[in-house]
């Protein structure tokens, strides 16, 4: 088997032997490369038993694996990461203006104070032109019928506190 080791990202896959020295396109980042021999297998060794010493020593040198490097991401994938936390933070920040901005022009809740009257039928013009100049507003208004054929009304005014 032959062996493909992309690197730009470190992705390994195994091929056939008949692509060796052909180039392929890696699966993970779609970067080019050239398909090599898989290098053989080191022989394995029997595990030696186990000796306990009184004082630590260091392993033997035959024991010791080299460190393989790690793959490190490409710097386009961390702009791209980069970018994106950029433009979330913008947008959180415009959507908080915003909300802040429509609770700051919102005008303050009015609140209102009512009244009730009843004025008799033959001096309620003068009663509302007096406590419309006070800035009254007639919420609802009915006529009622007394004794001895009385008229008055029957007001719930309001005005702002």
């Amino acid at each position: 088997m032959a062996i493909f080791i992309c690197s730009e990202c470190g992705h390994t896959e195994e091929t056939p032997e008949e692509y060796i020295g052909k180039k392929a396109r890696c699966l993970s980042c779609q970067t080019m490369g050239t398909v090599q021999a898989k290098p053989p297998a080191p022989p394995r060794q029997s595990p030696q038993p186990v000796v306990k010493e009184s004082s630590a020593a260091p392993p033997p040198q035959d024991f010791v694996k080299e460190e393989t490097p790690v793959p490190q991401a490409p710097a386009s994938a961390s702009r791209s990461n980069s970018l994106t936390f950029v433009l979330i933070g913008l947008v959180a920040a415009i959507l908080v203006i915003q909300l802040l901005s429509i609770q700051l022009n919102m005008p303050a809740s009015v609140q209102w104070e009512y009244k009730i009257v009843s004025p008799k039928d033959s001096v309620i013009i003068e009663e509302l032109d007096d406590l419309g100049e006070q800035g009254w507003e007639v919420v609802t208004a009915r006529r009622a019928s007394g004794y001895n054929d009385s008229y008055s009304y029957e007001m719930i005014l309001k005005r702002a506190k």
